[in-house]
């Protein structure tokens, strides 16, 4: 565990844990900063009945940092949302420190996700906010007594990333252009994807 691979064996190890499960990996730098330092990203595209699965194998090559995971509706014409999970490893080793991202597309019609809450108690804030925003149902997940991100009195089974038709009543939703900011702002762009 104490060894320091480069971003190819850690792509390389996960896929021999992950097998079928793994569908696709990148490497991807950038260069960042005036210094131009160099990032390195491990993307890897998933099946969704194995994010814990990847999750503990990640675990095993190097305890990771979970930064957070985000998540998107992929748009009317798609039947999927989308889930990133998004992990640092070697943090606070000088050009070692890379982010793993796992990806994974939940269908609409069927939105559940296993949690990681057994590995990573912290993985809970984010995913509750996974289900505020998007409604997808963390299996697993124990149960809020409250809201985290919503008003509690916001109507239920209304998801406010969803670009679906959200039923958000209109005495919730506020004109922020309306609210002091300058008057020759162009209006928000309001587009269907």
């Amino acid at each position: 565990m104490d060894e320091i691979y480069t971003p190819a064996e850690v792509a390389d190890k996960l896929k021999a844990s992950l097998g079928d499960s793994m569908l696709d990996s990148s490497i991807r730098v950038r260069a960042e900063g005036a210094k131009k330092r160099e990032n390195t990203n491990i993307w890897i595209t998933i099946r969704r009945e194995a994010i814990h699965e990847a999750a503990e194998a990640l675990m095993k090559i190097r305890y990771p940092h979970l930064s957070c995971i985000s998540g998107y509706d992929k748009g009317a014409k798609d039947e999927n949302l989308r889930v990133q999970y998004i992990f640092s490893i070697y943090g606070g080793i000088e050009n070692k420190e890379c982010l793993v991202i796992f990806s994974t597309d939940i269908p609409k019609a069927n939105p559940h996700i296993p949690t990681i809450t057994d590995l990573m108690e912290g993985a809970a804030f984010t995913e509750h906010e996974k289900t505020e925003y998007l409604g997808i149902i963390v299996d697993g997940l124990e149960p809020a007594k409250h809201r985290f991100f919503l008003p509690q009195d916001f109507p239920e089974n209304v998801y406010p990333l969803r670009k679906d038709d959200k039923k958000i009543p209109d005495s919730m939703v506020k004109n922020l252009w309306a609210s002091g900011r300058p008057e020759n702002r162009p209006p928000a762009p309001l587009g269907d994807e």
